[in-house]
């Protein structure tokens, strides 16, 4: 289901979007979060985003985990499977922490409201809240970048 797309492995297509879309949709979250003002006008473009991180994530991970069986049986000799282990544990990382990523913005999101808005929370869930969604913004951009890295020494490592 997720090995190829028009004859393409589907993970070399859908880590792009994680790439570009987790840092993307982090630096809403956090602004969400921080500045009361903008949460209005970021709620849904923040809502959205988390979505298709969390999902783009999880695609770009069950992806690989296809790509990773077809390398084993087809490239056994020219890959190093070292480097593919070390991409494929942090990719396991960047999925786990994009899809809570994803899931505890959501729930900022429903807590921490624009300042117009009633808010039936109290400070310090609103405070706790948006910690969390700071914290989570943070490894999976970071996640994210260091699989990025252990993934492009694994494709171009001997080429240079």
């Amino acid at each position: 289901m997720f090995d190829e797309i028009f004859g393409l492995p589907t993970h070399a297509l859908v880590v792009h979007a994680v790439v570009v879309l987790v840092p993307l949709s982090a630096v809403s979250a956090v602004a969400y979060v921080l500045r009361p003002d903008w949460r209005r006008v970021l709620r849904w473009p923040t809502a959205a985003g988390a979505v298709v991180s969390g999902a783009s994530a999880f695609v770009a991970a069950e992806s690989g985990e296809a790509l990773q069986r077809r390398v084993s049986r087809v490239r056994s000799g020219t890959t190093d499977f070292d480097l593919l282990s070390t991409h494929v544990a942090w990719g396991d990382r960047a999925r786990l922490f994009c899809l809570l990523f994803m899931v505890l913005t959501l729930a900022a999101l429903w807590l921490v409201r624009p300042p117009e808005e009633e808010s039936p929370r109290g400070h310090a869930v609103e405070l706790l809240a948006g910690t969390l969604v700071v914290l989570t913004a943070v490894a999976a951009v970071v996640t994210v970048v260091v699989a990025g890295h252990a993934g492009s020494q694994v494709v171009w490592h001997d080429l240079a």
